[in-house]
């Protein structure tokens, strides 16, 4: 596809000096405009050209006015009372009416001698100051001919701003790009006169024979645009300059006569003059004033076409002049050769067909483009889905190793607390055990009052105090035993050891919940409890000691309370104490508060209260 674009000619942007750019209108109601076609047609086509800028200029609008609505119709009378409607068109897309080269309307065999372009919407200004619209050129072809050819045109609403913004601009021939430019290149720069030092030399002149009288429908002057010279289009066409012919009887007739004002130069642009519908065999260009080279004066054109029943009828036909040069690629016969200094020059409807084709298939070629972008867009997705899942099951497989190791790491350690649980209680509970009964023995063999007694007997109490130590250690260190059941058990047997020789009562109410509680904890809770029995047995004078522990949803209280002494908790002593600091620093570690009630005389009661850690 991208091959057989590079075989179709594209539009040539016409640098369009001589100033004719368009139409410029402002949208109102009814927005129309109207050709007087000067007598009854059967258009084959309707094609509308944009106004379009030689090059951009910023903040120009009118680059981008091409109406976003069209409809055309065909009447017999300019009051279009019974109007055909042959086409109706509104732009797909916000803007796409600007990017068009042209737009085609068959003609559908409707006949009339009025065509009408009613206009809907517009473009917004750039500077805010309301809507507008423009276009280039209303071509009506018959027969290969544009009929709407400087054809009077009416409108609602016009901004005339000559020459570059009026009326008669849309039927003047000129387009925002070369008309006709085929795709091959050319073999000749076309006709070139002798060489004058004055301009105002007698006329020179150029002729065609058609062979026989043949009907004149439209005429095709192309300037040359030399490649072996300067990088000059419209070289040598006259300033001022008429064209005529005669039949073999002998009539003459002035076709077209640009009068006393010089006409613009068109630059690269083919000047298209109506024909007269007269048959003709002679058909004569006369420069009436030379185009000035440098410090010289000539007459030159690249190729003169007369359009005939669809047919090109000067094609290859004989040529003569008052004189010329036939040096290089300049010759007679290149006038008639089919070419201009450039390219092959096309008839209307192959040239509109071949740009037509290549505007389709570049809307293909850029779907196909598209589709190969999304393509290459999903495959891209597809790798980076695919490399991405690919990099989560690496990250996932990582992670599970590394849970994997945290596990056998944790089992590691619950073994190794589980051995080190075995071995205290093995070993140095058996030892322990073996010097409180050692101590105890050795006791009962010495006399009282001996002082060795008294340090046997602190030695087995120390030993037997060790001994309990080590037992809440290695409950501690067995994972077997970390329920919350099993701390409440534990806190009971706590409580029922260290108060064995006093009178005491343990109570419990509620249910502990389903789960193990954290280590630290638990360790905390139980060195709460053994602080402040072993304070209550030693230090209080306490003839009952009672321990009540209680359950809720998400709390634990536990209250110590005892007969003993008691104390003012206030008083400057006591807080110099380390008991109380130990409590509420324990409290705080297990997230709740600890309070401790007492006066002198009365007992002492300690209660805690915590919330559980949350699983």
């Amino acid at each position: 596809m991208i091959e057989a674009l590079h075989l179709l000619p594209t539009p040539v942007p016409s640098e369009q000096v001589h100033g004719r750019i368009g139409f410029y209108g402002i949208p109102r109601e009814p927005n129309e405009l109207v050709v007087d076609l000067g007598r009854l047609v059967t258009p084959d086509e309707i094609i509308l050209f944009p106004a379009r800028l030689p090059t951009d200029t910023p903040g120009n609008d009118a680059s981008n006015g091409f109406p976003p609505g069209i409809t055309v119709e065909i009447a017999d009378k300019a009051t279009f009372e019974r109007p055909i409607r042959i086409a109706r068109w509104n732009e797909k897309s916000a803007g796409g009416g600007t990017r068009l080269p042209f737009l085609r309307f068959p003609g559908n065999g409707a006949d009339g001698h009025f065509v009408r372009i009613s206009v809907s919407g517009g473009r917004a200004r750039s500077t805010g100051r309301g809507n507008f619209f423009t276009l280039g050129e209303i071509v009506v072809l018959e027969e290969d001919v544009n009929v709407a050819l400087h054809r009077p045109v009416t409108t609602t609403a016009s901004i005339e701003n000559a020459p570059r913004w009026q009326l008669s601009n849309l039927t003047d021939g000129f387009l925002w790009c070369l008309p006709f430019a085929g795709k091959s290149d050319s073999p000749s720069n076309g006709y070139h006169s002798l060489i004058e030092t004055r301009g105002e030399k007698p006329p020179k002149w150029v002729e065609v024979d058609l062979g026989k009288d043949t009907r004149i429908d439209e005429l095709h002057l192309v300037p040359a645009h030399p490649r072996d010279f300067a990088d000059t289009a419209g070289f040598g066409f006259p300033p001022r300059f008429r064209v005529s012919g005669r039949s073999e009887s002998g009539v003459s007739r002035v076709i077209f006569d640009s009068g006393e004002t010089p006409y613009p130069n068109p630059g690269a642009a083919a000047v298209i003059l109506p024909g007269t519908r007269d048959s003709l065999r002679y058909l004569r260009i006369e420069a009436r004033e030379l185009w000035r080279r440098t410090d010289d004066y000539i007459f030159a054109l690249a190729e003169l076409r007369i359009r005939s029943a669809g047919e090109n009828a000067a094609a290859e036909k004989a040529v003569t002049a008052s004189d010329a040069t036939t040096s290089g690629i300049w010759g007679l016969e290149a006038l008639t050769d089919g070419f201009s200094s450039r390219s092959e020059l096309l008839s209307w409807t192959a040239w509109l067909d071949a740009l037509s084709t290549r505007e389709e298939r570049q809307s293909q070629a850029d779907d196909l483009v598209t589709l190969i972008e999304e393509k290459r867009q999903e495959t891209l997705r597809r790798r980076i889905i695919g490399a991405t899942f690919a990099a989560v099951l690496i990250v996932l497989g990582s992670v599970i190793a590394i849970l994997a190791q945290r596990r056998r790491s944790a089992l590691a350690a619950e073994d190794l607390k589980r051995r080190i649980a075995s071995d205290l209680h093995d070993e140095l509970g058996a030892n322990l055990s073996h010097l409180a009964l050692q101590s105890d023995l050795a006791r009962s063999r010495i006399a009282d009052g001996d002082p060795v007694g008294e340090r046997l007997a602190s030695l087995s109490d120390s030993a037997r105090n060790a001994l309990d130590n080590m037992r809440d250690i290695v409950w501690l260190l067995d994972p077997v035993t970390g329920s919350w059941t099993d701390l409440e058990t534990r806190l009971e047997n706590i409580a029922e050891r260290l108060l064995e020789s006093v009178n005491h009562q343990v109570k419990t109410e509620g249910r502990p919940p389903a789960g193990n509680p954290p280590i630290a904890w638990s360790r905390e809770i139980v060195l709460f409890l053994k602080e402040s029995l072993t304070n209550a047995r030693r230090h209080a004078g306490a003839t009952s000691i009672n321990v009540h522990l209680i359950w809720e949803t998400a709390a634990l209280t536990l209250h110590v309370g005892d007969d003993g002494s008691g104390f003012d908790p206030s008083s400057a002593e006591s807080g110099r104490g380390r008991g109380l600091l130990n409590f509420q620093a324990r409290a705080r570690v297990l997230g709740g508060s600890c309070r401790v009630e007492s006066a002198p005389g009365v007992g002492t009661s300690v209660i805690l209260e915590i919330p559980l850690p949350r699983p």
